[in-house]
Order: C-alpha cells, then structure tokens, then sequence
C-alpha cells in the first residue's frame, strides 16, 4: 500500500493541528492510501517540509511562508466548516497524483 505524507501545520500545532490531521487521515483511507502525517507548528514549518518532503501541506493557520513546489492547501475551513468539502475535495485531488 502507497504512503502519502501529509505535513499539517498551524499555530501551536495542537488543536487545529489535530483535525487537519484527521482529515488527511480519512482523505488517505477513501484514497486506499496509507497515511503518515505530521503536525508541526509554523515556526518549525519550514525546516519540516524540507525534511519530509510531504505530498500536501495543510495549512490551519494563515501563514505567508514559501514552500516552493509542494502543493499547498488552505484548511482553515476544517475548523469553521465553511467550505470543508472544498478542502477535502483539493486534498483528494492532490493526494491522487
């Protein structure tokens, strides 16, 4: 089975860390993709990407940092819950490359 990494950041990268994980997670499984995510927080954000060379960056903060060519995508909408299926439909998208 595949593994995507998935690199969640946020402020703290404590709670809303956590349900951007869990959305990577379910994303993976609808996928049939093993999941291997990481939460950091966005001080540790850059060193981190470089590290794990993740397939998506899950931003739940808004952060103005330039992770050059990895796909990028916004989800604070996981915590409001406005446009959540968006996020997850972009997750899908760009886990399924």
């Amino acid at each position: 089975m595949e593994t995507k990494t998935c690199l969640v950041v946020c402020g703290a990268g404590f709670a809303t860390s956590t349900v951007g994980a869990k959305a990577c997670e379910q994303v993976c499984k609808e996928l049939g993709f093993k999941a291997k995510v990481e939460k950091r927080m966005a001080t540790a954000a850059k060193t981190a990407y470089l590290q794990l060379k993740p397939d998506v960056i899950l931003l739940m903060a808004k952060l103005t940092l330039d992770f050059g060519d990895y796909p990028v995508v916004n989800g604070i909408p996981l915590v409001t819950g406005i446009g959540k299926d968006k996020v997850l439909a972009e997750l899908k998208e760009v886990l399924s490359r």
